[in-house]
């Protein structure tokens, strides 16, 4: 898997880097640089194209050293390769470099005096043949270029012809070719249409007559026949959008130009939750406000060829001025609200946390259709800010909303949990409270930290790096460092209750030492520890520890990779469920 590109000298890029993850929406005013990073990728697809059907050879290199590689022709590459180098500097070489995540390297150099060059570097065994090239880079890409209306004539091209450039913007040109010499997958295709697009249907293509050159390709609209060059614009770009995602099913990285050209808004949405039901790495260019208000704001890239990498926008303000730089006036917050007029409050940036936890309890639409508006608050006392909520927004919007609510427990007792939930009661939909003190604490289960741990360590194995694998008792250091918070925990917990019986009349010691004694009870099992404890500052400790004993350190991602529903405690599953229904309903 691809997990970062860094351009050198490249076009419109001097010194960029782009750092992938599994679903990346790339925006920016125009001429900055995002078509010259869609060409890097074209780069790379048609580069391997030609390195995995040919065995490396030793290269003298004329930028320095020899190496395996290959020597790649320019008509294997499909993009104009003339004027390639950043404000025609043609001193040094253009460079694009490819990171996979398993610590291997390719990278492509291009010089007007000398050919074009691939090499690569992997920490493991230098594949020598194109089997073994392919097996230690497994590469398999897809685009879907921009796209235009078809052709009124099409001539059946050639067929080499279409396998090169179907991936670039002379596609629509091809689009009945293609499906001439690709039947296989018209079946497949056909019931997409079918099922997407309201009575409408699609009909192979077939020579205009026995000896013809010209192919015809025929929709039907509610039966009636029509050549598709008579059907609208928005639907042959969604004939064309849909060919290309049939034909890249089994890529490992789908990316899409442009994909809101000609199509409603209504259709923007439906084209990116077709891609997300892919298993492909996504990579979208886009200036729609439509499509970036539709995602994830940690899925926004914002791309600027001044800055040295693209920056990946963390929050909904961070959105709002994406689209006021893409000369909206659009409200990002107001726009996900009337669509879904529904909100959820939360403190902090638990949001992502909850992705995670939705995506391993299988709700992985919870939070990615925009049905739900997620709103921080600052902390469990502004929790008094949902009672007027409805009102405000009824006053904006015109229309009634529905709320959530999901608080963290940190140190109250159960009589205040209670009366709060309450009072939230009142005025939410759904209003809970967690048992454990705030959302990190789910993601410390043992087994998934070993797990993690286990996996970074083999990785390390691997590459050469450690021999054998050390031995740890995951329990044993969840126990020895949880004593390092075990005093301030008891004051927190010893001073919710003088809060709580304040008025009570009871005497302070026996509250203290009632207390005390029940914290030294629930303290000898692991479960309360990590129930009761800061998880944040917890997974640091963890993590410090690692590092000193391992030279490791793992992720929230790696543990929540770890981990599966019935790991997870019954009291998150469950406000997720609710949380999904009160999404639906």
């Amino acid at each position: 898997m691809i997990t970062s590109i860094q351009y050198t000298n490249f076009k419109a890029l001097e010194n960029f880097t782009l750092h992938l993850k599994d679903f990346n929406v790339l925006t920016g005013p125009n001429n900055n640089g995002k078509s010259t990073i869609l060409d890097g990728i074209r780069v790379l697809q048609g580069a391997y194209r030609y390195a995995s059907r040919n065995n490396p050879r030793f290269i003298m290199s004329p930028y320095g050293g020899q190496s395996y590689g290959y020597e790649i022709p320019k008509e294997s590459i499909p993009i104009i390769l003339e004027n390639i180098q950043t404000n025609f500097n043609t001193d040094d070489p253009s460079i694009i470099k490819y990171k996979f995540s398993g610590g291997q390297f390719l990278s492509i150099f291009f010089h007007v005096d000398h050919p074009i060059y691939l090499f690569f570097d992997t920490p493991r065994k230098y594949p020598l043949k194109a089997s073994e090239f392919r097996d230690e880079f497994p590469v398999n890409i897809s685009i879907i270029p921009t796209l235009g209306p078809f052709e009124i004539d099409e001539e059946l091209l050639n067929q080499d012809y279409v396998k090169r450039w179907y991936g670039s913007r002379r596609s629509p040109r091809m689009f009945r070719s293609y499906w001439f010499y690709n039947p296989d997958g018209f079946s497949e295709f056909k019931n997409l249409v079918v099922s997407t697009w309201k009575g409408m249907s699609i009909t192979a293509p077939e020579r205009k007559g026995t000896f013809s050159k010209e192919l015809m390709m025929f929709c039907e609209e509610d039966r009636m026949p029509r050549e598709i060059s008579w059907a609208g614009f928005g639907f042959q770009i969604w004939l064309q959008l849909l060919t290309h995602i049939v034909n890249s099913k089994n890529c490992d990285l789908l990316v899409v130009d442009e994909p809101e050209i000609y199509l409603h808004p209504d259709l923007q949405h439906k084209i990116l939750d077709i891609l997300k039901y892919t298993k492909s790495r996504i990579v979208i260019a886009t200036h729609s406000v439509e499509i970036i208000n539709a995602v994830e704001p940690s899925e926004v890239l914002l791309i600027d060829k001044k800055n040295k990498t693209a920056k990946r926008i963390s929050d909904l303000d961070g959105l709002q001025s994406v689209s006021n730089i893409l000369g909206s006036g659009q409200n990002i917050h107001l726009t996900r609200l009337a669509r879904g007029k529904k909100i959820l409050f939360v403190e902090g940036n638990d949001l992502k946390l909850l992705s995670r936890l939705a995506k391993i309890c299988k709700l992985d639409d919870l939070f990615s259709g925009g049905e739900i508006t997620v709103i921080p608050i600052d902390g469990f006392s502004k929790h008094d800010k949902v009672i007027h909520t409805n009102w405000a927004f009824t006053q904006i919007i015109g229309e009634k909303i529905k709320i959530a609510v999901l608080l963290d427990r940190d140190y109250h007792s159960q009589e205040e949990v209670d009366s709060i939930l309450e009072k939230l009661g009142k005025e939410s939909e759904l209003a809970h409270i967690l048992k454990r003190k705030e959302i990190e604490n789910y993601y410390l289960i043992p087994t998934g930290i070993s797990k993690a741990l286990e996996n970074r360590l083999l990785d390390k194995i691997s590459n050469g790096v450690i021999t054998t694998m050390p031995k740890f008792d995951i329990t044993a250091i969840l126990f020895e460092l949880s004593d390092n918070y075990k005093m301030d925990i008891l004051a927190q917990l010893q001073a919710h209750q003088l809060k709580l019986h304040s008025k009570s009349g009871k005497d302070t010691s026996t509250i203290i030492s009632k207390a005390a004694r029940e914290f030294e009870i629930n303290w000898k099992k692991l479960d309360f520890r990590l129930t009761v404890i800061s998880g944040k500052s917890m997974l640091t400790l963890l993590n410090d520890h690692f590092q000193n004993n391992y030279n490791a350190a793992i992720t929230l991602t790696q543990i929540a990779n770890n981990i599966s529903a019935k790991d997870l405690d019954s009291d998150i599953v469950e406000f997720l469920k609710k949380l999904d229904n009160f999404r639906q309903n």
